[in-house]
């Protein structure tokens, strides 16, 4: 969807636009003043095509009409804008600060009122001229990117990275990340797969702090257990992962308003006199969807029910008082899941009206049900160097009781920031040469 790279000089812009442009309507509207209309370098345009010019017109009093021709690489689409959206768009040193890009304009000054009064093309933009003596400007490219009906078409041009479900799980070698095809290799797999497992990395404390830092290039997230936590079991555990029981499948952090994205489990210590302690992972978002399919009644339960998840625990160095109702399934306008959250071991008391509780525990048990039974479950042993990596939001964890006569099992964890890790897969793969269309991640956003 380049139509107007940011690298194109204003002057080989200028050179590329045409004759004014305008209709008898828009005349009248703004005093005959004439309109310009534009073209641009034929880069990636069919010759036949070449000599067609988009237009750049206000067929309506209220909207700025962009249309663009077959051949060009957005071709075939009239492009609608409102006044007010262009108004709140606006891309000027008064309206957004330059170098932060940070929009700075006061909104309650905008009049509900404000009407475009002219529309030029000048180099690179749109300058745009309106009834509160306000001129601004908005790049074209931008326009074109970001019109107002992206979201319900898909979009061809758009680099997708779509999930992907195997039946064993990717398996790359510590040694090989000093190379960035292989970086590049694990951010894909934790973006289409949900998880990855990492071979030969030292067993000393601290490394799985120091592989974020090193190989993501991204700090911690710093919790209520610390930056990095121990997973080994104890005589007093201040969470059932800390002790030898089995952990059913769940979502770590549940009860925080936003939970840790990427979970890391580095595995220090699995003596072989240690008997069972298999890691557990299942697709909590493949599993939603399933209760979509099978269960369409009791998925609207789960979606509409808000349920209590909490972490109580003054018994520790670090006492907490945390609690957070939502429903374990949120979908956003289109009712597409966007937010999926388990966690029976941190489930308080159920608040409903006495009508809705048998139909939520109905919808309840039906959701556990599907969990124990999905295909996607994925069993496994950790040995000493091992590095597990998945994503909290979108993939429940779990693990099979284990028994110890002299040995240990010790795993060392920490969090990484759901948001701040898709923002550095845009950078680290694509940068800002290409947008991209990753599948969600689970953050809730629409």
């Amino acid at each position: 969807m380049d139509i107007i790279s940011p690298a194109i000089r204003r002057s080989d812009v200028a050179s590329a636009c045409s004759r004014l442009l305008r209709t008898k309507r828009l005349r009248r509207f703004c005093g005959g003043t004439p309109m310009r209309s534009w073209s641009r370098a034929t880069t990636n345009i069919p010759k036949t095509e070449a000599n067609k010019v988009p237009e750049v017109q206000l067929f309506e009093e209220r909207s700025l009409k962009l249309a663009w021709y077959a051949g060009w690489p957005d071709g075939g689409h009239n492009y609608s804008y409102p006044h007010q959206w262009l108004r709140f768009h606006c891309q000027c040193a008064e309206c957004r600060q330059p170098f932060s890009n940070q929009r700075i304009l006061d909104p309650s000054k905008i009049p509900g009122n404000i009407t475009l009064l002219d529309a030029f093309i000048e180099g690179d933009c749109v300058v745009l001229e309106w009834t509160d003596n306000h001129k601004g400007r908005i790049n074209l490219k931008w326009l074109v990117e970001n019109h107002l009906h992206k979201l319900e078409k898909e979009d061809k041009s758009e680099l997708s990275l779509k999930k992907s479900h195997s039946i064993g799980m990717s398996v790359i070698d510590y040694k090989e990340l000093e190379k960035s095809e292989y970086v590049r290799h694990l951010y894909e797999a934790i973006l289409k797969e949900g998880h990855i497992k990492v071979h030969g990395l030292p067993t000393t404390p601290g490394t799985v702090k120091k592989f974020v830092q090193d190989v993501f290039n991204l700090p911690v997230q710093r919790t209520i257990y610390g930056e990095v936590f121990d997973v080994m079991s104890t005589d007093k555990p201040i969470n059932v992962a800390y002790s030898n029981a089995e952990l059913k499948p769940h979502m770590d952090l549940v009860y925080y308003e936003s939970p840790p994205g990427l979970q890391l489990l580095h595995c220090l210590k699995f003596d072989e006199s240690v008997q069972g302690g298999e890691s557990i992972l299942i697709d909590g978002f493949d599993v939603a969807e399933k209760m979509r399919y099978k269960f369409p009644a009791e998925f609207n339960v789960l979606c509409s029910t808000p349920v209590t998840f909490e972490k109580i625990h003054y018994e520790r160095e670090w006492p907490v008082h945390m609690r957070y109702r939502r429903p374990h399934i949120v979908i956003n306008d289109k009712r597409e899941i966007t937010g999926f959250f388990w966690a029976p071991q941190f489930e308080g008391p159920f608040f409903a009206s006495e009508g809705n509780v048998e139909r939520y525990y109905d919808a309840y048990r039906k959701l556990a049900s599907l969990i124990d039974a999905s295909p996607t479950k994925k069993s496994f042993l950790m040995r000493p160097g091992d590095l597990i990596i998945f994503n909290n939001r979108t993939w429940l964890h779990g693990r099979n009781a284990f028994t110890v006569s002299e040995g240990v099992r010790h795993l060392q964890g920490c969090y990484v920031n759901i948001d701040e890790f898709q923002s550095q897969a845009q950078v680290t793969l694509f940068g800002n040469k290409q947008r991209i269309q990753f599948p969600h991640v689970g953050n809730q956003s629409f």
